[in-house]
């Protein structure tokens, strides 16, 4: 098998899902094959994608939302690190807490999101013309309009990495920079689950480590600047979502025992955990 992101041989690795995940042995990426059809994928990505957040009704669930915003809270703490407020771009834009987070600090928001779900729900907090409805790559968007772009749980999704990195490159500014947070298949959690490490999901196309993704951002024009591991809010209650979605025979069980034991004041409160990501900030050469 040739690899998508480097054209070299690529091994077997494993088996998920029916689908043989393969490990580049030049660029270290892992990627699945075959992948899932188009249908497949808008299938996934239907408005039963977003049970594993616990998300019910039109505005979702406050508790979710004021979780995931404390994990955008560190994204942004990163990003600003790197670059003054201005024109941000979060590419799988999600329900748009991302971008909530961005405008409170004096960035001008826009999205890009696949999900009609979702993407309806980012619309009536951000905009109408904020939000796009489809891909990065028939998204709108002029050339070198923005100065920061995001991928927050995006790019093991995608279906051509480096075609989509290639099109970030055009819509950044020179100077601009990207975030990208994404599972890391060399993290501690990876190599302690084996085959049932919980980023192993039949959306994920592929696995980078740090070496994969500092080979394909450098391959499409961008400089790291910055890495370091993806500590994510988590709360009970959104365990107990995830885990009895996407089962596994030894969290779920403790998952369930745990929120069966607590007082229920508990469920929601927020704790920090490394959960096998990384946060990686570059600037367009």
């Amino acid at each position: 098998m040739i690899c998508p992101v480097c054209s070299s041989n690529s091994m077997p690795a494993l088996e998920i899902n029916n689908r043989q995940v393969y490990l580049c042995g030049s660029c270290s990426t892992k990627f699945i094959w075959p992948q899932p059809s188009e249908d497949e994928i808008r299938a996934i990505y239907s408005k039963n994608y977003y049970d594993s957040w616990g998300i019910t009704g039109e505005q979702g669930d406050g508790s979710v939302k004021a979780m995931k915003t404390a994990t955008f809270e560190r994204r942004m703490d990163l990003i600003e690190k790197h670059i003054k407020p201005g024109k941000i771009l979060d590419i799988g834009c999600a329900c748009g807490y991302f971008l909530e987070t961005a405008a409170k600090r004096g960035f001008t928001p826009y999205g890009v999101e696949l999900s009609d779900y979702s993407c309806k729900i980012a619309k009536e907090s951000l905009g109408e013309e904020n939000i796009f409805n489809g891909t990065i790559e028939n998204a709108p968007f002029d050339d070198k309009s923005f100065d920061a772009v995001a991928m927050s749980d995006l790019l093991e999704h995608v279906t051509n990495p480096n075609k989509t990195l290639s099109k970030v490159r055009g819509l950044l500014k020179d100077g601009g920079v990207i975030m990208i947070m994404t599972p890391d298949h060399g993290s501690l959690t990876a190599a302690l689950m084996g085959r049932r490490w919980t980023h192993y999901k039949e959306e994920h196309l592929f696995y980078f480590n740090r070496r994969a993704l500092k080979y394909i951002l450098d391959k499409n024009g961008f400089k790291v600047l910055e890495v370091r591991s993806a500590e994510k809010a988590m709360n009970l209650k959104y365990f107990k979502t995830q885990f009895n979605i996407y089962t596994n025979a030894l969290i779920t069980p403790l998952v369930n025992l745990a929120v069966r034991l607590l007082p229920e004041r508990f469920l929601s409160k927020n704790f920090y955990l490394p959960l096998g990501e990384m946060a990686v900030i570059a600037v367009k050469k």
